[in-house]
C-alpha cells in the first residue's frame, strides 16, 4: 500500500478564535482580462458570475488600469520584477485571475498575489472554453476546502479528544494515536499540510476504517494496525485537525485508489456527481459543513535521525 509520508510540529491544543465565527474561508479574486480583448472580456464577465453565484469567493474590484499591465511569469511560476511591483499594488487582494482569448486558445492564470507566484495555468482551444472554467472552478473548489479546513477556528467545547499522542516523532517512525467523543457523532480526521500546494489527507474514515460514526465513549485508534502512517523525513508544520459534526458531510465525496492508504476529501465539482442549482438566493458554500463543525487541533514535531 502506498504510504503516506507526514510531517508535524510541536503538541499544542489550538485555543478558540471567536473572530473566526460566522466567516466565509474563501478567496478575494480579482478577475482581469489580459490582453483586453471583446472575446477575453467576455470569458471573464463568465467567470466572475460563475464565482459569485456559488459563492466559491468574492470577486473584488481593481485599479482601473490593471488590464493594461504586465503580468509576466517564468518557467518555475515566479514573478518577474515588473509584474512584483504591479501586484504590490494589489491591496486587499488574495488572487489575481487572469483570462485570455488569443489566436484560438482559451487561457486562464491564477496568481497568488502573497507570495507572487503563478499557482495555476491551463489553455484549451476556445471551442472548449466552458470545460476549461469548469476545470478552473475544480481547483478552486479544492483551494477552497484546504483554505477551511487550515482556518476554521479550534473549538474548546468540541465533543472530542486526541489522546495517546507523543509531542515528538523521529523521521519515518510510525503515527497513531486514538480519538474518543463525548457524544455520538460524525468524525473526520484530517492532515492539513503546511504547504497549501499538498491536499489534505484525509486520516479518518480510511480505507480500513469506512464507518467515522463513534459513540459515546467509544476509542477508536486512527489508523489501526492495517495500515502504516509514517513522519516524513522533511520538518515541516503540518496539523492534525478533528471536526465533530451530528450529519455527515454529504456535500463532500471521498476519493482513493485501490492502493492508497487513506481517502482524499473533495469537492462534488471535481467528481461531476453534484452541481449547485442555479436560484434567486446565493447557494451555501461549498465549505459550510466545514465551518459549522466543532474542531479539536493538535501539532506535531518531527526529529531528524
Amino acid at each position: 500500500m502506498k504510504r503516506f509520508l507526514i510531517i508535524f510540529s510541536a503538541a499544542i491544543l489550538s485555543v478558540f478564535s471567536a473572530d473566526r465565527i460566522g466567516t466565509t474561508p474563501v478567496y478575494k479574486i480579482a478577475v482581469e482580462a489580459y490582453p483586453s480583448t471583446e472575446e477575453s472580456r467576455t470569458l471573464r464577465d463568465f467567470i466572475k458570475e460563475q464565482i459569485q453565484s456559488t459563492g466559491r469567493g468574492v470577486v473584488t474590484v481593481t485599479f482601473p488600469d490593471t488590464e493594461e499591465r504586465t503580468w509576466e511569469f517564468d518557467k518555475r511560476g515566479d514573478a518577474t520584477e515588473e509584474t512584483k511591483t504591479n501586484l504590490q499594488t494589489l491591496t486587499q487582494v488574495d488572487k489575481l485571475l487572469l483570462v485570455s482569448m488569443e489566436d484560438g486558445q482559451a487561457l486562464i492564470s491564477f496568481v497568488d498575489v502573497l507570495h507572487e507566484t503563478l499557482e495555476y495555468r491551463n489553455a484549451l482551444p476556445e471551442s472548449l472554453s466552458k470545460t476549461l472554467v469548469s476545470d478552473f472552478l475544480s481547483y478552486l473548489d479544492k483551494k477552497n476546502i484546504y483554505l477551511a479546513l487550515s482556518h476554521t477556528g479550534a473549538s474548546a467545547t468540541s465533543q472530542v479528544k486526541i489522546n495517546s499522542l507523543k509531542s515528538t516523532y523521529v523521521a519515518g517512525e510510525p503515527i497513531r494515536f486514538e480519538i474518543e467523543t463525548t457524544e455520538d457523532n460524525y468524525v473526520y480526521v484530517v492532515l492539513v499540510p503546511e504547504n497549501q500546494k499538498g491536499e489534505p489527507v484525509l486520516l479518518f474514515p480510511n480505507q480500513m476504517q469506512n464507518d467515522n460514526f463513534v459513540r459515546k465513549g467509544e476509542r477508536v485508534t486512527i489508523p489501526d494496525k492495517r495500515i502504516s502512517f509514517k513522519a516524513s523525513e522533511t520538518p515541516s508544520k503540518d496539523r492534525i485537525r478533528a471536526f465533530v459534526t451530528r450529519e455527515e458531510w454529504k456535500e463532500f465525496q471521498l476519493r482513493g485508489k485501490k492502493e492508497d492508504s487513506f481517502y482524499r476529501l473533495l469537492p462534488p465539482a471535481v467528481t461531476g456527481t453534484k452541481t449547485l442549482a442555479r436560484s434567486l438566493t446565493r447557494p451555501p458554500t461549498l465549505t459550510s459543513p466545514i465551518e459549522q463543525s466543532l474542531v479539536t487541533e493538535w501539532e506535531y514535531e518531527i526529529l531528524s535521525r
